[in-house]
């Protein structure tokens, strides 16, 4: 999906970030430089290749069996080397040098041409195309033969062996099945959406085609998979939602996935995803905050190894800690419960039995939750404050108030007990490797508290806790019900 831009000759970008795929862009710009194709062609094999073809983005393909059966009867081709001949032909590039050249030929049995194009006659109403059409469908088929350095080459030959085998319809038929098999396997290779879609068609579906959703909208939905015997995480479908928000915002909508709609008609759709799908599919937005965390030294002991694990509870789902604290907290608590539940069955022992933590009776209470959440943004604001502290050295111009807050976070300072406080060099040297994350997470965190706070007000929490650990207990209980002896 790397620069797939059709006035732009698909040529790979500098501006090279891992969620785009150069493969892809290669491949495209291989077969659109060779033929010289033109930018309406080169932006419908984008399209094909993508999968941005409504209704049916299987079409091209079977327009391509057919197209190949047709030519293997025309020419009346021996096996499938023959088809690669006429599919690699960069002199079949243009409609009027493939009429030049068949409409002087005889025909084969059961194929003809009208003077528009080529007709494939093998009962019904058989099957035509245009030359215009039948030059980009040739495109296509150089596409399939050489994409990713020729890889499936041998394979692709040899189903163009059947089909110069069997050239009718069924032979036709069989081929556009594997072609769209093989072009759906590229896509989950080397197109970042293309692994997402499938889960944003569940969500759209449950959402009826809207693209806005509350907290109880993804608790509902988490529900009804469960109850399918999918058993997915909360935490995990949680993320699925995250993801769903950020296309859904980056792509200005996603009725093109539930509509005959493609994307090639929004506007820029090509720029869109250039500048901003990279950030969605190199890692999905759900791990930008855990990412940060995990990659915080050892040393010195910032945050323990127990404070790291619960902000990563808290910040996973990013950005919905700020904007949909409540799922943030049934993540924590009743996702936590879940996660326990799995490595019990994956284990086979450890802790209480399934049945046992299917009750919830251990989660942990919302209030609680926003106790801890409290408790860690305080943490990281002190820390803050100690590292300006380290930092600054010569405080005898700054003002009155501003020295008092360095005086009071040295007090801090020399109370702190962690590992790698005790050299003021060493400290300061630690805490100036990681000031831009410490920033960060002290912003986000504050931003929780914030939310979680506004969240108590308009929906007191115990309540909320009570009444969820209810619908949780009663979806744990029969999705686990055939292993609560476990």
């Amino acid at each position: 999906m790397r620069d797939l831009k059709a006035s732009q000759g698909f040529a790979p970008s500098e501006r090279m970030s891992g969620g785009y795929d150069e493969r892809c862009a290669a491949d495209l710009a291989n077969v659109s430089e060779g033929r010289d194709l033109s930018r309406e062609d080169r932006a419908w094999l984008a399209r094909v290749v993508t999968g941005a073809v409504r209704p049916n983005r299987d079409k091209p393909l079977w327009d391509l069996a057919h197209a190949l059966a047709a030519l293997a009867r025309f020419q009346g081709c021996r096996d499938g080397r023959d088809l690669v001949t006429l599919a690699l032909d960069p002199g079949l590039a243009r409609a009027d040098a493939i009429a030049a050249r068949l409409s002087g030929m005889r025909a084969g049995a059961g194929v003809a041409i009208d003077g528009r194009g080529l007709v494939l006659q093998d009962g019904g109403e058989g099957w035509r195309t245009t030359w215009s059409g039948l030059a980009r469908l040739l495109a296509l088929a150089e596409f399939v033969l050489t994409a990713e350095d020729l890889e499936q080459f041998a394979t692709v030959s040899g189903w163009l062996d059947d089909l110069v085998a069997e050239p009718g319809s069924d032979g036709a038929t069989f081929l556009a099945k594997r072609l769209a098999r093989h072009l759906a396997a590229y896509r989950n290779a080397h197109l970042p959406l293309a692994p997402l879609e499938r889960r944003f068609r569940a969500i759209l579906g449950f959402l009826d085609g809207q693209r806005s959703f509350v907290d109880d909208d993804i608790l509902g939905f988490w529900r009804n998979e469960m109850a399918t015997g999918e058993r997915p995480g909360f935490r995990t479908v949680a993320e699925h939602f995250v993801t769903f928000e950020a296309a859904s915002g980056l792509l200005g909508g996603l009725e093109s996935l539930s509509s005959p709609v493609s994307l090639d008609a929004a506007e820029g759709w090509e720029e869109r995803l250039d500048a901003s799908l990279a950030d969605l599919a190199a890692a999905e937005p759900a791990e930008a905050l855990a990412a940060l965390l995990s990659d915080l030294p050892n040393g010195p002991k910032i945050l323990t190894g127990a404070e790291r694990d619960d902000l990563v509870d808290f910040l996973r789902l990013e950005p919905f800690h700020r904007t949909r604290p409540l799922t943030a907290l049934r993540a924590a608590s009743f996702g936590r419960v879940q996660s326990g539940i799995a490595n019990r069955l994956r284990r086979g022992s450890g802790g209480g039995d399934v049945a046992e933590r299917a009750s919830c009776a251990e989660a942990e209470s919302y209030a609680a939750l926003q106790e801890r959440a409290g408790s860690l943004a305080k943490h990281l604001a002190r820390m803050l404050k100690i590292a300006a502290a380290l930092r600054i050295a010569d405080r005898d111009a700054l003002p009155a108030e501003t020295r008092a807050a360095l005086d009071a976070a040295e007090a801090d300072l020399r109370r702190v007990r962690r590992a790698g406080f005790e050299d003021r060099a060493e400290l300061a040297a630690g805490f100036a490797a990681v000031d831009a994350t410490l920033v960060r997470l002290a912003e986000e965190t504050g931003r929780l508290e914030q939310a979680l706070a506004a969240l108590a007000r308009q929906r007191p929490l115990e309540p909320a806790f009570a009444a969820d650990r209810v619908i949780f207990a009663q979806a744990f209980a029969e999705a686990y019900a055939g292993e609560a002896a476990a």
